[in-house]
């Protein structure tokens, strides 16, 4: 398995993020298909330790490239998903049956983004992010937790650890954490999701979009979703 350590990648949009990545994760794996590593969702063909990408203009969050195109009908969905805040599992279904692996109880999905903003942990954190932010435009406290430390077995968990909004030269910026996030199924849809979250929460501030940066403990590629590109 190709794996790399600790890169930062700055880019004006998803798209060449996403290219960079994934010329980095499959350089050399014509050459050497066997090598592989397996892992609980499938054999990896490239890893990416501590994957830093910095998005400097997160409105051009729409992946067109020649080698993966996003299904704008899936993402908007998702995102319609995330925002109702529901943990039914029908209703990303009329989207995906993808998400049906994740479900413990095969009814609900308690990894929805929006349930974990607005209701997972007794508050609704956007509000209280937002207040923050509001009130104190130099705060380093403006964070949004995504995975709790439940340490109990389960398919339901996230990959997403938290988000943390800065304002600093009076535009707002974001930072996400990812635990883990899978460059093809992944990436794309959550850095969607998270720049168009930036941007929202920066329309509700009245405050300019600043940048975007996606952190990741591991950024890989499953050997399933290779496809040859030259790149």
């Amino acid at each position: 398995m190709n794996t790399i350590y600790n890169e930062i990648f700055t880019c004006k949009d998803i798209d060449t993020a996403f290219l960079h990545w994934y010329k980095v994760m499959t350089k050399g794996y014509k050459k050497e298909k066997s090598k592989c590593s397996s892992s609980r969702d499938g054999n990896v063909i490239g890893e990416v330790i501590n994957a830093v990408t910095v998005i400097t203009d997160p409105t051009k969050n729409i992946m067109r490239n020649t080698v993966r195109d996003l299904s704008i009908r899936y993402a908007i969905g998702e995102m319609l998903w995330y925002m109702s805040g529901s943990t039914k599992l029908k209703e990303i279904q009329k989207y995906t049956s993808g998400w049906d692996r994740m479900s413990d109880d095969g009814e609900n999905v308690n990894s929805n983004y929006g349930y974990c903003i607005k209701e997972k942990f007794g508050f609704d954190q956007w509000d209280y992010v937002k207040d923050l932010l509001e009130h104190s435009p130099e705060t380093r406290q403006a964070v949004i937790h995504i995975k709790d430390a439940d340490n109990r077995y389960s398919k339901d968990v996230n990959c997403t650890v938290c988000l943390q909004f800065l304002i600093r030269d009076n535009k707002l910026h974001l930072t996400t954490y990812m635990r883990s996030n899978d460059i093809w199924m992944g990436f794309p849809y959550d850095v969607f999701q998270f720049t168009n979250m930036l941007i929202l929460m920066s329309m509700e501030l009245g405050i300019e979009v600043g940048v975007y940066t996606h952190i990741c403990g591991s950024l890989h590629l499953y050997e399933r979703n290779y496809v040859e590109a030259d790149l």
